[in-house]
C-alpha cells in the first residue's frame, strides 16, 4: 500500500514539474476561448530573446487556425508600447503544440509589462489587457543575477550610463573644437587686415618718397 502511494506521490510530483511553465501564464476565459497569456521564456530577461506567447483553445479543443489579421498584440512598458506580429508555433501533425502562438520582441527594461490582445477567434470577440503580476507573468529581470559564472562587465544600466556621459563629453569636445576653430578664423583675419594695411602704407610711402625725389 505503502509502494503504491509513494509511486502516485511521484507521479503527481511529475505532473506538477511538467505543469510548471503553465502556471507562469494568465488565464483569459470567454464565451468559450481560453488564453493563457505570458512570456515564452521565464523568467524573462533584459536583452534575450522572447515573445508573447498565447495558447489558445476554445471549447477545450486548440484553435489551430488563427490567421495573423485575426488577433492584434501590443506590448506597452511605461509610456511606450510597440504592435507585434503573431506567428503560429506549430505546425499540425509535425511539431510544437496546436493553439501555440507567439509575437517575437526583444524586452530592451527590466519590470512590468503589459500585454493587449484583441481580435476575433473561431467567430468569438476577444479583447483584454494583461500585466506583470503574480498571478499572470513575470517581470523583465536583469540578466545580472543569472548570469555565471560571475562577471566584472557593467550591467545594461550602467553601459546606459557610460554612453550618455561618453556623449556628453562628445558633445563637449565639438563645441570646444568648434570655439577654437572660431577663433582660429578670427586670428587669420586680424593678421590678413593687418597685412593689407601693411602693404598699403609701405606703398605709400614708396609713392612719396619718389615724389620727393622728383
Amino acid at each position: 500500500m505503502r509502494r503504491v502511494l509513494s509511486i502516485s506521490g511521484l507521479a503527481c510530483i511529475f505532473l506538477l514539474v511538467l505543469a510548471g511553465p503553465a502556471l507562469a501564464h494568465g488565464e483569459y476565459d470567454h464565451g468559450g476561448v481560453a488564453i493563457a497569456t505570458g512570456f515564452q521564456t521565464e523568467p524573462a530577461y533584459v536583452g534575450q530573446p522572447n515573445a508573447v506567447e498565447l495558447e489558445i483553445s476554445k471549447g477545450g479543443h486548440p484553435v489551430t487556425d488563427v490567421g495573423q489579421g485575426d488577433l492584434k498584440v501590443d506590448v506597452s512598458f511605461g509610456g511606450q508600447s510597440t504592435s507585434l506580429t503573431l506567428e503560429p508555433n506549430f505546425e499540425v501533425g509535425e511539431w510544437g503544440t496546436p493553439g501555440d502562438y507567439i509575437a517575437s520582441f526583444i524586452p530592451t527594461q527590466p519590470g512590468k509589462y503589459t500585454f493587449h490582445i484583441g481580435g476575433t477567434i473561431a467567430g468569438t470577440p476577444v479583447k483584454y489587457s494583461m500585466t506583470s503580476a503574480p498571478d499572470t507573468f513575470s517581470e523583465v529581470e536583469d540578466p545580472s543575477s543569472a548570469m555565471f559564472p560571475a562577471q566584472d562587465a557593467p550591467t545594461a544600466a550602467d553601459l546606459n550610463a557610460k554612453v550618455d556621459a561618453a556623449s556628453a563629453r562628445t558633445d563637449s569636445s565639438i563645441a570646444s573644437a568648434q570655439d577654437a576653430a572660431d577663433s582660429a578664423k578670427t586670428v587669420a583675419i586680424i593678421a590678413v587686415v593687418v597685412a593689407i594695411v601693411a602693404i598699403v602704407a609701405a606703398v605709400i610711402g614708396w609713392r612719396r618718397a619718389g615724389t620727393t625725389n622728383a
